[in-house]
């Protein structure tokens, strides 16, 4: 996240409006800078954060309205075992804010290549942390997505084990629980890395290679 650009062009120099590691120099060099992935916009309670997914495998949480500059992270946590390249999931629960990633979390069971979802928790006290809540066993780089009964309520964690194990993974927001029979079905043909899952009112939906698979809730 670098200095945002005025209407006119001009690049601020402002802390504020920008954010970079302390080891920028060396992620850069390193290809494992914070391009893999878009920041995600977080509000819990009355306060607004970013939270930005590092090719590190560390997650920055930040001020939305103060960036910081570089280094200024209000939390610093390494979170996966790999570069985090997909995009991201939040859902609340009992005022905790959480965040559902592809990727081997830091804490995950091994062997990682079966543990690539993980879900991370993130607090609001007197210094914000960023822990790991679960894992969920996928194998395979899909996007995770986050569905409710009413908006709010029952949050579940779906993925894709995309160029993996090719299944649909469903698990409970709270806990990491599997809501599927592991190996349930025929595994889908056609995914691709970074496959993100549509959800409708009754269904779920996935585009592959000349199909799209349809999954009733």
């Amino acid at each position: 996240m670098g200095p945002f650009l005025a209407p006119d062009l001009h690049r601020t120099s402002d802390k504020r409006d920008y954010f970079a590691p302390p080891d920028w120099r060396s992620l850069d060099q390193r290809e494992l800078d914070l391009g893999g992935t878009a920041p995600l916009p977080l509000t819990i309670g009355n306060q607004a954060f970013i939270l930005a997914l590092g090719k590190d495998g560390r997650a920055y949480l930040l001020d939305q309205n103060n960036l910081g500059g570089i280094g200024g992270s209000l939390a610093t946590q390494g979170v996966s075992q790999q570069p985090l390249r997909t995009a991201p999931a939040a859902y609340s629960m009992a005022g905790s804010t959480y965040v559902a990633l592809q990727g081997p979390g830091i804490s995950c069971p091994a062997p990682a290549t079966d543990h690539q979802l993980t879900v991370l928790k993130i607090s609001v006290g007197v210094r914000p942390t960023v822990t790991q809540a679960w894992c969920g066993k996928v194998s395979g780089a899909g996007s995770p997505i986050v569905t409710t009964s009413d908006g709010s309520s029952d949050p579940v964690v779906w993925m894709v084990g995309a160029e993996g194990d090719n299944r649909l993974h469903g698990f409970k927001g709270d806990t990491g629980e599997a809501l599927l029979p592991a190996g349930a079905g025929p595994p889908m043909e056609g995914l691709r890395h970074f496959q993100t899952l549509i959800a409708t009112r009754d269904h779920l939906y996935v585009g592959a290679d000349g199909r799209i698979y349809a999954f009733a809730f």
